[in-house]
């Protein structure tokens, strides 16, 4: 188990790296703001019926490759609505209303973007671990090992960010705290995630009186005794209303919500899988192994799809491609060309000049700016997939 100490240290470190990105973030999207092609942002706010500043806002999220338009506007909207609930309303001034699309911004960013995809990646050693808690018997070292990095992740990682949440956030409770992290880590609507409470809950509790009952089995040791006596708080504090569980209980239940990668293995624990799941639509899809085999399957569904609503479904779809091609080591000009190819290869662009359209995007990517690149190389995926694949299925 760590110390207090380290744990309190390491919450003062992660806290200080989200002010730090939060600082630079703000500066940055309060410049960008100022160059959102005004027309773009009017036909959002006509559209979606939402404030000029908030479509401008979602405009630079869906360029990010964050979320598409509709789902940023959609979040906004929402937390625009529980501060009227709570007579907390934001001032019907454009100031006023840039001020918090602005700070909202930043946090739908970050919990859309890098936290979500961090948490997943950090939670891969603690699912390895938890995947066959479900005997007595489980090794004591094991089971303290599971422990340790579970108060890791939620108690130097998780809470922290709760916190400077709550503190942007007037009145909100831990109950709004959970719908909104749980939705950024799990994609599920609103009305998904609530229904799910009561049962991730009793999970997350089983799952630590699990682990509780193999340590007392075992003899006594200061760690040991030090361990049951912080399951014993969690179980209590996990037992709580909603509304009123600590940051800490709601780091925990937030750890219980993180997909898990699939396995074939069949003695997962049941204490742990709840029907989250990595695997793209939370089902098991073997043949979807490639970033480019899921990019194929979204752009036959995206045919069903016209227009804008088109266009925002295959720019987030794209953009997780392009994402996960640099997390495995390519640059921008590998991206482009990779992606170029496997869509070829994929759907017969037999009367494509290949070279010529990878060569023509390499140059517009190498004269972009650096802060653009990676929205540019999404956008040029998509003008190639746009131009060769639909125009060629006539049928669709």
């Amino acid at each position: 188990m760590l110390p207090e100490t380290d744990i309190q240290k390491l919450a003062v470190e992660s806290r200080q790296r989200l002010i730090q990105e939060f600082a630079d973030t703000y500066v940055n999207m309060r410049e960008r703001v100022r160059r959102v092609p005004d027309a773009d942002a009017r036909k959002i706010s006509e559209d979606l019926s939402c404030p000029l500043e908030v479509a401008m806002v979602s405009y630079l999220i869906s360029m990010d490759g964050i979320l598409g338009v509709r789902q940023a506007v959609d979040l906004f909207t929402t937390e625009l609505g529980r501060r009227a609930s709570i007579g907390e309303d934001v001032p019907n001034l454009p100031g006023n209303i840039m001020e918090f699309a602005i700070i909202e911004g930043r946090w739908i960013s970050h919990l859309y973007g890098s936290f979500s995809r961090q948490l997943e990646l950090q939670c891969r050693s603690l699912a390895n671990l938890e995947d066959v808690v479900d005997q007595s018997n489980i090794e004591v070292e094991k089971a303290l090992s599971i422990v340790a990095l579970r108060t890791k992740l939620a108690e130097t990682i998780i809470s922290p960010i709760l916190e400077e949440w709550v503190k942007d956030h007037v009145k909100s409770t831990s109950a709004d705290t959970i719908l909104v992290f749980g939705q950024a880590i799990t994609r599920w609507n609103r009305n998904t995630l609530s229904g799910k409470f009561k049962q991730i809950i009793r999970r997350n509790q089983a799952h630590f009186r699990m682990i509780r009952e193999c340590l007392t089995k075992s003899s006594d040791s200061f760690t040991i005794d030090a361990t049951i006596a912080r399951l014993d708080a969690l179980i209590d504090e996990l037992g709580k209303p909603f509304e009123k569980l600590t940051f800490r209980a709601v780091a925990h239940f937030l750890i219980h919500l993180v997909p898990r990668p699939a396995s074939g293995r069949g003695d997962r624990s049941p204490f742990v899988d709840v029907g989250v799941s990595s695997t793209r639509g939370n089902k098991a899809e073997p043949d979807l192994t490639s970033p480019f085999d899921f990019l194929e399957r979204d752009v036959k569904l995206a045919r069903r799809r016209k227009g804008e609503e088109r266009a925002e479904y295959l720019v987030e779809r794209i953009g997780r491609v392009i994402r996960v091609l640099k997390y495995q080591g390519n640059d921008l000009m590998v991206c482009i060309e990779k992606s170029f190819t496997e869509i070829q290869e994929r759907f017969d662009l037999n009367n494509v000049s290949l070279d010529n359209a990878i060569a023509s995007a390499k140059a517009q990517i190498s004269d972009a700016p650096i802060s653009e690149r990676d929205m540019l190389t999404i956008r040029l995926v998509h003008g190639f997939i746009d131009t060769h694949v639909y125009s060629e299925e006539q049928n669709y």
